[in-house]
């Protein structure tokens, strides 16, 4: 079946599937929380354009990536992650995540979401954007977050 050129998802319609949307999410959340960079960098692709903030860095790549998160591991320090119910569009997935860390700098909670355009045919990210907010000290979600 060819992909429908009137389509709002330009590179083929391909519907996601459910359960492997969800493997993608849990396997982002569980790899950040551990700092198990090798298992994060695998539930992207080898070519993978992933944008950590519209003002911060894009980096192309798992080799990009790997360094990129080693960064973020120093920095971010001992966290602990939470991601709500993902909606599934297409081949994207998107999420909100809450995530509180314990660093050098003292406590920090970053409160955000990402979008992941995932290869239909073996789960792993392709594209990845995410937006986030810093909020000082350890703060929990507001009702209703993650829904």
């Amino acid at each position: 079946m060819a992909p429908d050129p009137t389509s709002p998802h330009p590179r083929g319609a391909l519907s996601l599937d459910r359960a492997r949307a969800i493997a993608f999410v849990e396997g982002y959340a569980r790899t950040w929380e551990s700092w198990d960079v090798d298992g994060f960098v695998d539930v992207f692709g080898e070519e993978i354009v992933y944008v950590a903030h519209p003002t911060e860095e894009t980096v192309f790549g798992r080799d990009a990536l790997r360094r990129y998160l080693l960064g973020e591991r120093d920095t971010q320090g001992t966290v602990s992650v939470r991601l709500g119910e993902p909606m599934v569009e297409g081949r994207r997935v998107m999420a909100e995540f809450w995530v509180t860390a314990t660093n050098d700098a003292g406590n920090e909670t970053y409160a955000g979401c990402f979008i992941a355009q995932i290869d239909a045919d073996d789960g792993r990210c392709t594209h990845f954007r995410e937006y986030w907010f810093d909020i000082e000290g350890h703060a929990a979600p507001f009702d209703g977050w993650g829904e």
